[in-house]
């Protein structure tokens, strides 16, 4: 298929339009300076990530900014460092900081015109508005994939849509094999990309636009 035959497409958030990992390597700076050794980024977000693996089966009890305090408690037990419990909810509230990727709000200007645009990701509901407000989308434009948007006909039903009409946009292999196709943005990668079930493979939101204005010539 080609990108014109979609007519939605579903967006990871925090791969694809926000800079998560620069968003959290920020974050942790005030508990990393306290760390009597080097630390590089990587190190630092590899060992972060593990600890969010290890909590994520919480996740509906935590919410998702406990999830962030907790993860930072934890990161900083595993570094044998002290936090408090406001420097962890101090680590939490920065998730209204994480940087947009610069081709992001260009990209989706461009590409909603041509799809309807969801968005996917992890926040709480009382963070959504001020969310989708940054992100210039109706709050109703935003899912938690725990929902299951592509296995709720009533949902599609109401929104004209069914699976086969989304391309998943997402900066990473993802389990949602309902969708029509899969879209994946590995930014920066070069020749160390990740294999995975993608019907495009894109470096960025901006290759994303160049390739649909390709598609259209077509």
């Amino acid at each position: 298929m080609e990108l014109t035959d979609y007519r939605a497409l579903l967006i990871n958030c925090d791969e694809v339009l926000f800079d998560r990992d620069a968003g959290i390597w920020t974050a942790l700076q005030p508990l990393l300076d306290s760390y009597p050794n080097t630390l590089s980024r990587e190190q630092a977000l590899t060992e972060y990530d593990q600890v969010v693996r290890g909590l994520y089966p919480r996740f509906s009890e935590l919410g998702f900014s406990g999830l962030l305090c907790f993860a930072h408690r934890q990161l900083a037990e595993r570094l044998g460092l002290k936090a408090s419990w406001e420097e962890g909810m101090a680590f939490a509230r920065s998730v209204y900081d994480w940087p947009l990727y610069e081709d992001a709000p260009g990209a989706m200007l461009y590409l909603r015109k041509f799809y309807r645009l969801l968005i996917y990701g992890d926040r709480d509901s009382a963070d959504r508005e001020a969310f989708c407000e940054r992100l210039g989308i109706p709050s109703e434009d935003f899912l938690s994939l725990a929902s299951k948007p592509l296995e709720d006909r009533d949902w599609l039903l109401t929104n004209g849509l069914e699976p086969k009409d989304f391309l998943l946009v997402c900066g990473s292999p993802a389990d949602l094999s309902l969708a029509g196709g899969v879209c994946l943005i590995q930014r920066g990668c070069g020749e160390h990309r990740s294999a995975g079930p993608a019907d495009f493979d894109i470096d960025s939101m901006a290759d994303l636009v160049t390739q649909h204005q390709r598609s259209l010539r077509r």
